[in-house]
Order: C-alpha cells, then structure tokens, then sequence
C-alpha cells in the first residue's frame, strides 16, 4: 500500500531530530577510535611484556648455555690431558686423548662434532703441531693457537672460537708448564652447531628461565619456544615446542624461507662457548595477560564495544523513527488534502443551491424543490463525514464510548441504506434481511459503520451497478455485508486497507475521492464491540466486506443462512 504523492516537508522537531543523529553518529566515531585505540595500546602493551620476557628468558638460556658447555668441554680437556701425559709416544697420546675426550663427551650423543685432536710443543719461537683427525684448515686454526701456548698460565683450560671454511669451530686445549720451562698443550676441535642441541635440551629441561610470578605453574616448554640457528639459517636446534609447530606463538623457522615472527619474540646471538649461534625465542601470549597485577585497570575494549554497540542501536532506532515520523507528515497531508475535497464538494452544493433559492431564479416549484432536496442530501453527506472524522479522532484518542443497548439489526440495516441510497445515485442496492434478529450494539456508532462500508461499495463499484446488502444469524453472532461489483481486494492487500489513511495504488491513481479512514472506523468500532471484520472475494467477482457482531438472538421465522465464510478471508481480530 503506498500514496501516489510524497511530501517533501520536514515535519515539526526532524531539524532537533537529525542534529541528534549526528551527535549521535559523531559519538560513534570517537568511540570506535577510541576502542581502536584502546585495542592498539593493549596490543603494544602485551607485545612489549612479551618482548621483555622474551629478552629475560633469552639471557638466562644464553649463560646457562654457555655455562654448562664451557664446564662440559673443560672436563673432556682435562680427561684427554690426562690420559696423553701417561704416554711417552705423542702419536700414542693423541689417539689415548681421543679415547678419553670421546668417552667424556658422551653426554651429548654426538660422536661427529669432535673435528679432531693437538699437540703443542712451544719454546720460544720452536714450536710444533701434531694433530690426530684433523683436516688442513682445522690444523690451520690449530697452528694459529701456538704462540698462545708458549706464554700461558699452565694447568689452564682455554676455549678459543674460530672459524674454518665459514663454519664455527671451537678449540679447547689444556696447557702445562714442563721442567724444561717449554709449554706444552693437548686439545681437542669442536663443531658447536653438533653440540648445541643436548646443551639447549638440557638448559630446557632444567631449572625455569623465567621467575615464577611469571609463569605459573608452567615448565620451559610450556612457556617457551626456541630455534637456534647457525649461519645461513641452518636450524641446529628446534625446541619441543617449536617442533610442533600447533600454537600461532610458536616459531618453528625450518629452512632458510623467511617466516614473519610471532609477536614479542627475541632473537640475539647467544654468548660465549654458542656464540656462533642465533636464538630466536618467543614465550606464550598467555603470559603478558597473567603477569597484569591485582590492581592493574581493566581493558576497556569490552565496555566501549558495548557503549559502541548500543549507541549503534539508537543511531538505528532514531533513523527509523525519523522515517516513520515523515510517513505521518506524509499522510497527514494526503488526510487533510482528502478531507478537505470531500468537505468542500457538498459545501459547494449547498452554497449553489441556497443562492439559487435566495435570489428567487427559481420560479418553477419542481426547480425549487429539487434544490431543497439536493440541498438536504448534501447536508447529510456533509454530517455523515463530520461524523466519520469525529468517530476516527475518538479512536485515534482511544476516547470512544459505547452506549449498547438491544437493536432490531434488520430494520436498523434497511433504515441506513434507505438513507444512504439518495446519495448515491450511480448505483443502485439490494437489500436482504432477516427479521426479528436483535442485537446488543451502539446504534449511532454502528450505523457509522455501514455508511462507511455502502460509501465505499458506491465509489469502488462499477456505475450503474449493484450493490448488495445482507444479514443473517450465525450461531450467537450476526454477519453484515456489502457486495460490490468492481475489481475486489488484492489478497496481500486485506490486512493493510484497514489501517488509517491507507489507498491502494490504482484508487491513488484514479480521480476517486476519499480520506483515507472509512475502513480504520469500521475496524475500531466493530472491535469495540468485540467483533470481527473482514474482506474476501465476492462470488461473480467483486469484494464483499462483512462485520461480525457477538450477543444476537434470532426471534423471527426461521430463514436460510447465507455462508459468507472463506478461506481467502483476511479477518482483523477482535479486541
């Protein structure tokens, strides 16, 4: 249902109404950046604790690392001098130092990682390098070492770093000062990137990297995660937790693909014995959320979303009332526009002839008494709208009365019709009623109710045609109706055309005069009634409006009953 015509006046109180919605859209805004904002900082806050706690772990998995391999080595060095100095033969020594290093270095499983071992002889400028296993750039480095040899401290264990082909290599030997005043040193070559591993497994494994407060309850593997790389990004070393790879915390770099690092990782070269390593470590985000104080304030995200959320929700409610405030402007224009031209058609009729009568034109009685007559048909149209308008503003008002009382249906229908008909004189009406069918209803109110439905049969129907009017008993209620002949009620139109001001498109677009609210009056009156009304298609085409009222009793002869029920009506409940 819609009006053919829209106004395009503002209605009173939409300037105060969009200026709200704006302040509102406004509020929106800032609180959306505000959540934005709020979120980011959060974020930056997390990412720096993660950062911090990253950094901690890395440092104390970087001593402690280097810690227990210096220790580790130093020991192998001291076993293989031992077992050298029993022989006298240096090639015998070298392989008995072979023995006792390997077997010290059980610990870490990894056989491959020893590149070899030295002796050193220095006196002065006299110095010689035998090795045992060595390759040409291993006992390159090892020669290096010799003038360190002749002036250190003796029963010192050294660790030197070096590098061979690009790859890391460490040194480890043990000097001693023989009777002679010659130095002289046994030692062993070490790939540390065979040897990281068990040390960073066993570092894990051990005592926590991070304070309790930081990790409740929570081993190195639940908190951490490590990969250690050589050069090239050679993974010498993926932590357990790495290695799974089944956490979006988790780095588990594998090859040298470059991977985008969770969020707060740390990675820095480890210190002394690993330093020709790079550990990229990352902790659970968990962590930045837990270590937040008792006393901490609350994220604001969640209330700003919600304020958000529900300033939205006005923002919607406001829009739809602002629409529906302009539909109203909209109708109210058409209301008063049609009010005003069914008004001002019998007023004009009434003006006419009354100045026709006045100036004494009309010399002929049948003239004259045909201009009294129009006279008093257009008074009556006049009255029946006035009255229409007064009944729809009471129901606007929830301001109706009722005054029941017992009421002869038959006479009262033949009564109403009777004087409709001289108003309608395109038409003509047939009228069947049962007598002796009485009635608890207002008799004013109700005979508004049939004048608005014979009103609008009349305009709706085809000219010259019929428009019937019956009545019958149905159990304890009494059925009305009108029957017109014109083009019916489309059947997703029947539960609309009772609202206020409501037209159908075609009758819009035809030049049929109307308010608007003849139906509106006809469904309040019949609900206050406690009745029943509706619209369905009339056999041989056409509509057929029929009103329900409850609390009839049939005194009469008994008559046939008209069925009028149909399951294509669509009814309007009863209050």
């Amino acid at each position: 249902m819609s009006l053919s015509r829209r106004s395009s006046r503002l209605a009173p109180g939409s300037a105060l109404l969009i200026g709200l919605l704006l302040l509102m859209l406004g509020l929106s805004s800032v609180l959306a950046y505000q959540a934005l904002d709020a979120a980011r900082s959060e974020s930056r806050s997390a990412e720096r604790s993660l950062r911090g706690y990253a950094a901690l772990a890395h440092s104390e998995l970087s001593r402690r690392g280097d810690e227990l391999l210096a220790e580790r080595l130093a020991t192998a060095a001291v076993a293989g001098w031992d077992a050298a100095d029993a022989r006298s033969r240096p090639g015998q020594a070298l392989a008995d130092m072979e023995a006792a290093v390997r077997r010290e270095m059980r610990w870490c499983g990894c056989a491959d990682a020893i590149q070899g071992t030295f002796r050193i002889d220095a006196d002065g400028e006299a110095r010689t390098v035998s090795s045992r296993g060595m390759r040409a750039g291993v006992r390159g480095a090892v020669t290096a070492l010799a003038p360190s040899v002749d002036g250190g401290a003796g029963d010192s264990v050294r660790i030197r770093d070096a590098r061979v082909a690009g790859a890391p290599l460490l040194l480890i030997y043990r000097i001693r000062r023989m009777d002679d005043g010659s130095a002289r040193a046994y030692g062993f070559a070490v790939d540390p990137r065979r040897v990281a591993g068990p040390v960073l497994t066993e570092v894990l494994a051990g005592e926590p990297l991070l304070p309790e407060t930081l990790r409740p309850g929570m081993t190195n593997r639940d908190a951490i995660a490590v990969v250690a790389t050589a050069t090239g990004e050679e993974v010498v070393y993926p932590s357990p937790a790495a290695g799974g790879r089944d956490a979006h915390w988790v780095d588990a770099k594998v090859g040298s693909a470059p991977e985008a690092l969770p969020a707060g990782a740390v990675v820095e070269a480890l210190d002394g014995t690993l330093a020709a390593l790079t550990a990229r470590l990352s902790v659970r985000p968990e962590l930045a959320a837990g270590s937040v104080g008792d006393g901490a304030p609350e994220s604001r995200l969640p209330l700003l979303l919600a304020v958000f959320g529900l300033t939205l929700a006005l923002f919607g409610i406001a829009v739809v009332q602002l629409r529906r405030q302009q539909e109203l402007v909209r109708l109210r224009d058409d209301f008063v526009s049609g009010v005003s031209h069914e008004l001002r058609t019998p007023l004009a009729q009434i003006c006419l002839f009354a100045d026709l009568l006045e100036s004494g034109r009309l010399g002929d009685p049948a003239q004259r008494a045909k201009s009294v007559r129009i006279i008093n048909e257009e008074s009556r149209r006049l009255t029946y709208l006035v009255e229409n308008i007064l009944h729809f503003s009471r129901g606007q008002r929830n301001a109706s009365r009722l005054a029941p009382a017992p009421v002869d249906m038959g006479a009262l229908v033949r009564e109403v019709v009777d004087g409709f008909a001289p108003l309608a004189h395109h038409v003509e009406f047939a009228t069947r009623v049962e007598p002796g069918v009485v009635a608890r209803i207002d008799r004013d109110t109700f005979r508004q109710v049939l004048l608005n439905l014979l009103d609008n049969a009349a305009k709706y129907g085809p000219r010259g045609g019929v428009v019937q009017v019956g009545m019958a008993v149905v159990g304890f209620n009494v059925r009305v109706w009108v029957k017109d002949g014109g083009p019916g009620v489309p059947r997703e139109d029947r539960a609309r055309i009772w609202e206020p001001y409501r037209r159908l498109d075609r009758e819009a677009d035809a030049a049929v005069g109307g308010s608007g609210i003849g139906l509106a009056v006809v469904k309040d009156v019949v609900e206050l009634h406690g009745g029943r009304a509706w619209v369905e298609d009339a056999p041989g085409g056409g509509a057929r409006f029929i009103v329900e009222m409850p609390g009839a009793t049939y005194a009469g002869p008994p008559g046939e009953e008209e069925g009028v029920a149909s399951d294509h009506a669509a009814e309007v409940g009863a209050r």
